[in-house]
């Protein structure tokens, strides 16, 4: 095949190309506009949508506005005011920089920029093919798009229905305002009625900013974390495992205040509610992340949306642990069994079967070992089942902890025991005995799969046993202590010990319910405590008001 000769693009065909990658339907345009007013520190937007973006797109803002000789520019590609050195590259703070977004659109659309300077007399106006003229405008800057994708009608094509098209661009929207609290949004898609959303300063009036987007349940049943390691700080709202999802409409996330939907992020808190929630399931969440700018590179993707961390193992391992660490602190009261009323949680038909259907559970799911049957879960602890026709309620909770301590001394017994690597490493302080004592028996800690050294300050925990990773980790590190100081050396004996400190797990799925009675076999001897026979009446008094 022979080609023909290389040439330079034209400058139309370059923009329309730049605009592939920028402008990908209507809420794309959203986003790079409203970014922009955001960078020019406005602090009232208001956004207007007609035929679903492709009639009207119009952003008004009351930021800073625009020089008039700098409004040529504005529209040309990659001129910026937000960048002038390499330096500043490793260092980007705003939301918009890389200067295409404005060319991008306006060579697919016919595009007017309204701006004024406090400074200046008027506005001025600037369209794609006409040189800047004055104008009728208050201070900051008002962008129209109109007729998108009009000199390009396969990408036109390409666009979704109307009411796709909206909802990409309320979603686009809601992240934009959940990521700048303190800008006062106001926005209008076609007829659907506007959404104002006024500065938001204080906590409660934050929240009443996410129930308005989120909903009112999730901010109901959030729990509030805050965690801080070195200059990393993670803060926001997250939803208990109780109060899970079938979509993932209620998930933002945020990296010094840009919108953020990366796979790092996404799996780090996968693995913070790994086996809390239903199969199917998902969490809720709301979280902000503050970082130096120098530790995260935001220029790897044309939309932004993706990042590159400096240190990518200490992000994931701080936002899991911070999120594990407030979904065990946050369990609602147990109740004792001298008091078994409570609220039924889930019962075996709630298991969130497709289409809405309820699935008949089949015979092998019906029959656990020794013929129990489960009934219900009680209070997120307890199982409800018939032991040969004998209504028998069972800590559920209890019988998984003392599992695991069966599990965790056969682990040491057999030198089965796996180690698992801390992603934050955490350095205690201590005393110069507890120093002395960790640097003498290492071979124990070993045994147990401990990875612990004396550090400059304290003790640097670097590796635990995997079978206690749910244990605070200052609470395992104090009891592990304890027992080295008390002069028992026997690995065994460290183990038990230890193991009657590990946290009780709520019990939220059926199928988690029946993977817990399906391991009690071969071991009622050991749970035995943790069965309860109910005569009529107590069994009343749990479905009772």
């Amino acid at each position: 095949m022979t080609t023909g000769r290389i040439h330079p693009l034209p400058l139309y065909l370059a923009n329309q190309i730049a605009a592939g990658e920028v402008v990908e339907r209507p809420a794309s345009v959203v986003k790079e506009l409203v970014e922009n007013s955001i960078d020019a520190s406005a602090d009232n937007i208001e956004v207007t949508i007609e035929g679903a973006g492709r009639q009207l797109i119009r952003v008004s803002d009351n930021g800073t506005g625009i020089h008039p000789d700098d409004l040529p520019l504005a529209l040309s590609r990659h001129a910026t005011s937000k960048l002038s050195s390499t330096e500043q590259l490793g260092m980007i703070a705003s939301l918009g920089f890389r200067g295409e977004a404005l060319p991008s659109i306006s060579s697919v659309s016919q595009l007017t920029l309204h701006s004024r300077q406090a400074d200046q007399p008027c506005a001025w106006q600037i369209t794609t093919d006409q040189d800047p003229i004055p104008s009728a405008h208050p201070q900051g800057t008002m962008v129209e798009v109109r007729d998108l994708f009009f000199n390009i009608p396969a990408r036109r094509r390409f666009l979704r229905s109307d009411k796709t098209e909206q909802q990409h661009i309320a979603t686009t929207l809601n992240r934009l305002a959940l990521s700048q609290f303190d800008v006062a949004f106001r926005w209008q898609i076609d007829k659907l009625g506007a959404i104002k959303l006024p500065a938001a300063i204080t906590q409660p009036q934050k929240l009443q900013r996410i129930g308005k987007i989120c909903g009112n349940s999730f901010v109901r049943d959030a729990l509030y974390l805050e965690q801080s390691y070195q200059d990393i700080d993670i803060h926001g709202w997250i939803s208990p495992p109780s109060a899970h999802r079938a979509q993932t409409d209620v998930q933002y996330f945020f990296i010094n205040g840009r919108v953020i939907r990366d796979r790092l992020i996404n799996h780090a808190i996968r693995q913070a509610y790994d086996g809390l929630l239903p199969e199917g399931r998902q969490p809720g969440y709301v979280l902000y992340l503050t970082l130096p700018l120098d530790k995260i590179d935001v220029n790897v993707h044309p939309t932004k949306h993706e990042v590159r961390f400096r240190e990518a193992r200490l992000v994931h391992g701080l936002i899991t642990k911070a999120l594990q660490e407030t979904l065990n602190t946050a369990q609602p009261p147990q109740p004792g069994f001298d008091s078994p009323r409570t609220t039924i949680i889930q019962e075996a038909a709630a298991e969130y079967p497709s289409k809405h259907e309820a699935r008949q559970p089949s015979a092998a799911e019906q029959v656990i070992t020794n013929k129990r049957q489960l009934s219900a879960i009680l209070h997120q602890r307890y199982a409800l089942v018939d032991v040969e026709s004998e209504p028998t309620l069972i800590d559920l909770q209890q019988a998984e902890q003392i599992l695991k301590q069966i599990a965790f001394v056969s682990a040491i017994s057999e030198q089965t025991l796996a180690s698992r690597p801390v992603l934050v490493p955490l350095e205690l302080p201590c005393s110069e005995a507890q120093r002395l004592l960790i640097g003498q028996h290492q071979s124990i800690l070993s045994a147990l799969a401990f990875d612990l050294r004396p550090g400059q300050n304290g003790l640097v925990i670097k590796a635990i046993p995997t079978l206690l990773a749910q244990m605070d980790l200052r609470q395992l590190v104090e009891s592990l202590l304890i027992q080295l100081a008390t002069t028992n050396t026997d690995p065994i004996d460290i183990a038990k010990n230890i193991a009657e400190t590990l946290p009780l797990s709520p019990v939220i799925s059926h199928a988690q319910a029946e993977k817990i009675l399906s391991e009690l076999e071969g071991n009622e001897a050991s749970v035995k405590h943790c069965y309860r026979k109910l005569d009529l009446q107590s069994l009343a008094g749990l479905f009772s008001g």
